[in-house]
């Protein structure tokens, strides 16, 4: 074969392994085998707000348009906190509530329905803050409802009120090998249609990694409308979105903090996460609140403190920051924007007595410095102008970075704190919170999440290990104001070691209180016994501030009428997802198995978790029995401003790689058969 042969075949093969981008289906459809659309996705989002409690009611429609029979996988996410209790699906008239079985219970019940031609929903966890849920036997020209119910925490942080709505995901880098040898047959044999294989580090990797579509200029990908009754409960100065433009109005007779909201061009992209903040007017700023509830016998309470306002200058110590900065490929358009500005600004705040490393990752780690250095002008200077010559691009390989961190011995007279830098898209979340867990030491663990869809659940679960903040940046124009939030914290806890005295013997997470910082608020849910018969039911919180003792206390409301015993309360099912959450961080603490404790609680308490899923199945079966049903992923949308291409490969930079892959294993190929001694005629 000659040298112009040998080119000509290898273009021709690089062309046809770059087709499959330009054939991805347009955005916002899903095409079966034949080229037709086949399935719309939409959805309206109802929220209501109650003081620091939201209770969300998301209702999907998938509208089958092809002439072919679907059986339709939809991963998406939810709040990392979200006690997601209800599930309804409605074909036609006909309405089916869900019921929360065991997790192998509720698959076969699935399965079974699936097979007899039946119209079945199931709804499973993967993630505290990801979910995948199956809809079986779509007819042609039928249209599926399906509606979800779950509460969530409203945040309270530095005088303001946010609720965040995940709408999509940023892609998750799938680390570990994916050897048939290394992998459990239950696993191998799994269900699974997402992009990656399993690995021996991300088991379920099928089940998290969904395809996904960039929104094309002009049309709606997976539209959704929302509406929010707010009743915030005091005066209020502002309600916006760092995430969506709004229409804000105030109901005609209503309170003062009451406002009904909505997005301002009435349906949106499901390309973003949606953030709503609200801010009190200044003399109605909360400094304590507390809520009780009563169901079935127990008392269920939730109380939030402020931390003290003033700060003693002379007790900040100096301190060794770590900056461990995200450059993978999923960070990727505005994302290394924001984080780039959040690292320069955060450098601009060293002190000539402190100490500073910084830690660039993605597909491996570089430490800008052996050992953390004198925050001299030289040194700044030097890792100011790596900052600005970061590039995304490879692979997300967290573990290695944070290791590296936790290398650091600091110096006695240093606090060290780890700030993380990061969208936190990867896939083995139970590792790194283990790593965390283990070899943190005195260290503070401060996360920073970045992009418009970051997985908020790792971001925010290692930041409570770190005994640190999260802080989330949605957009570029919020990092000046929130990063100087998040400095001001990093300059001293201004509440340390703190203890709550109960009038009772209670059940209270978190169970270690954290250190209290600036701004931000102690919240601890708790369950007691019935009232003793005595009036004083009064909680002392005691802790150290500026190094001197610190007191507090507050006095429980009497709760109201027992809720119905048939329905978990809100407070109720804020109890039961803080205790599942507490189980699941101990058993990865311990390596234990957390199903022997997690089960029993998420039953009792009615909620979806690891070992629970919700299931509804229509019991007239529709799917004539001689025809086949296609098996279709619904496509999320690639968050807003991302450069990244709609994924297809188990990686976070582009799927160039895959081809330069193909391109290469074809041009050695060819070197093969064109080598001496090789006849290329035939």
């Amino acid at each position: 074969m000659r040298g112009s042969q040998y080119w000509v075949y290898t273009l021709l093969l690089w062309l046809l392994a770059s087709a499959a981008v330009a054939q991805e289906p347009q955005a916002g459809k899903l095409l079966v085998e034949s080229g037709h659309e086949a399935l719309h996705l939409g959805a309206e989002v109802d929220v209501r707000i109650q003081g620091l409690q939201a209770e969300v009611l998301v209702s999907q429609r998938f509208q089958n348009t092809s002439p072919e029979w679907i059986n339709a996988t939809y991963v998406y996410p939810l709040a990392e906190d979200s006690a997601v209790h209800h599930l309804t699906m409605r074909v036609g008239e006909r309405v089916i509530e869900g019921e929360i079985k065991e997790k192998a219970e509720a698959r076969k019940i699935y399965q079974q329905a699936k097979a007899q031609g039946k119209k079945a929903t199931l709804l499973e966890q993967q993630r505290p803050n990801l979910f995948r849920q199956q809809i079986a036997n779509i007819g042609p020209g039928e249209t599926i409802e399906v509606e979800i119910g779950y509460s969530q925490q409203v945040i309270y942080d530095m005088g303001e009120f946010r609720l965040r709505l995940p709408m999509t995901l940023t892609p998750r880098y799938i680390p570990g090998v994916s050897r048939r040898e290394l992998l459990p047959q239950k696993v191998l044999a799994a269900e699974g249609s997402g992009w990656s294989l399993a690995t021996d580090q991300v088991l379920d990797a099928p089940m998290i990694t969904p395809p996904q579509q960039t929104v094309q200029p002009g049309r709606l990908l997976n539209p959704v409308a929302i509406n929010v009754q707010l009743n915030a409960g005091v005066d209020l100065a502002r309600v916006s979105s760092a995430s969506h433009a709004l229409k804000v109005s105030r109901p005609n007779g209503s309170a003062a903090g009451v406002r009904q909201v909505q997005f301002a061009h009435g349906q949106v992209s499901m390309d973003r996460d949606f953030e709503l903040s609200w801010l009190p007017v200044a003399q109605q700023a909360p400094v304590a609140a507390q809520f009780v509830d009563q169901w079935q016998g127990d008392r269920y309470a939730q109380i939030m403190l402020m931390p003290p306002q003033k700060m003693s200058a002379e007790q900040v110590l100096p301190r060794e920051l770590l900056l461990i900065i995200d450059t993978s490929g999923s960070m990727a358009g505005q994302s290394i924007e924001q984080a780039r500005a959040s690292a320069l600004q955060a450098l601009d705040q060293l002190t000539p007595g402190d100490r500073f490393n910084v830690i660039l990752f993605a597909g491996e780690t570089r430490t800008l410095f052996p050992h953390a250095v004198a925050a001299q002008p030289n040194n700044v200077n030097r890792a100011a102008d790596a900052i600005r010559a970061m590039r995304a691009e490879g692979g997300t390989e967290m573990h290695d970075a944070l290791a590296r961190a936790f290398e650091h011995e600091p110096l006695a007279s240093h606090l060290q704190q780890v700030v993380f830098v990061t969208d936190g898209s990867v896939g083995n979340e139970s590792a790194l919170l283990k790593l965390i867990h283990r070899h943190l030491g005195d260290a503070r663990l401060f996360t920073v999440a970045i992009g418009s869809a970051p997985n908020r659940y790792f971001m925010r679960r290692a930041a409570e290990y770190g005994r640190g903040t999260f802080t989330e940046i949605t957009s570029t124009e919020q990092v000046q104001a929130r990063m100087a939030q998040l400095l001001e914290k990093l300059r001293k806890p201004v509440v340390t070691n703190i203890s709550i005295d109960w009038p009772q013997p209670v059940e209270a997470f978190p169970r270690k209180v954290p250190d209290l910082y600036w701004g931000e608020p102690l919240l601890v849910t708790v369950k007691m016994s019935p009232w003793p018969g005595r009036s004083d039911q009064r909680i002392i919180i005691r802790g150290d501030s500026a190094g001197s003792p610190w007191q507090r206390e507050l006095r429980l409301p009497e709760p109201g009428n027992e809720s119905d015993a048939s329905k978990t309360p809100v407070l109720a099912q804020r109890f039961g997802r803080e205790k599942i959450a507490f189980l699941e961080d101990e058993a990865i603490r311990q390596a234990e198995d957390a199903r022997v404790k997690v089960l029993p609680v998420a039953l009792r308490y009615q909620l979806m978790s690891r070992f629970t899923s919700l299931v509804a199945v229509d019991k007239t079966p529709s799917k004539p029995e001689v025809l086949t049903a296609k098996e279709r992923s619904v496509a999320n949308a690639m968050p807003v401003g991302s450069q990244m291409q709609a994924v297809g490969y188990p990686q976070t930079a582009t799927n160039l790689y895959w081809h330069w892959l193909i391109g290469a294993f074809a041009a050695l190929g060819l070197w093969r058969i064109q080598r001496p001694g090789v006849n290329c005629e035939s």
